[in-house]
């Protein structure tokens, strides 16, 4: 009987790890590494002048400073492809490169402007996470109040960083 209890606690807890998740992930996280690469990938020249912005539907989109830095990117891209595909498993079809103005964060440079990287980013509110975790066990009630309080503030905090679903949508 105990068994059966916790088997579907496992299945509520995968399910709320599941919604917690966006479903770009892990293109997220590659982005992430190419942007971070971005130098090696293009070379220095380039990179001062360009960012990797966003990834969907296997598109890779490059915004850059200038036409002529963009033009270069263009002509690159088959190779950009290729090399993204090799040294980080990032497997895209193409790049587009769009002409803008890069982010700043902080005077600097950002690697990203679709999800600043910040490590002291603020947190989801405190109220925000009762109430998410108050939801978690109302699905699940011998699911522990902490580990309920931890899913909801990691389900906020995913929401938040990786532009997810709206965070009031976790309200009702």
């Amino acid at each position: 009987m105990r068994k059966k209890a916790f088997a579907g606690n496992a299945r509520a807890i995968e399910e709320l790890l599941e919604r917690a998740i966006p479903p770009n992930f892990s293109e997220r996280l590659k982005l992430k590494e190419a942007e971070e690469g971005w130098k090696d990938i293009v070379g220095k020249v380039l990179a001062a002048r360009s960012v990797p912005s966003d990834v969907a539907d296997g598109e890779l989109l490059v915004t850059a400073e200038t036409p002529l830095a963009a033009q270069r990117l263009s002509m690159m891209g088959g190779n950009i492809v290729k090399t993204l595909e090799k040294r980080l498993n990032f497997s895209v079809k193409k790049v587009r490169v769009v002409v803008g103005k890069l982010p700043l964060r902080g005077g600097v440079l950002s690697s990203s402007p679709a999800a600043p990287s910040s490590p002291a980013a603020p947190g989801p509110k405190e109220e925000e996470v009762k109430n998410l975790a108050r939801r978690c066990l109302e699905i699940s009630p011998d699911l522990p109040g902490d580990a309920a309080e931890s899913f909801a503030g990691l389900r906020l905090f995913f929401a938040k960083r990786f532009h997810g679903r709206e965070r009031e949508s976790y309200k009702n």
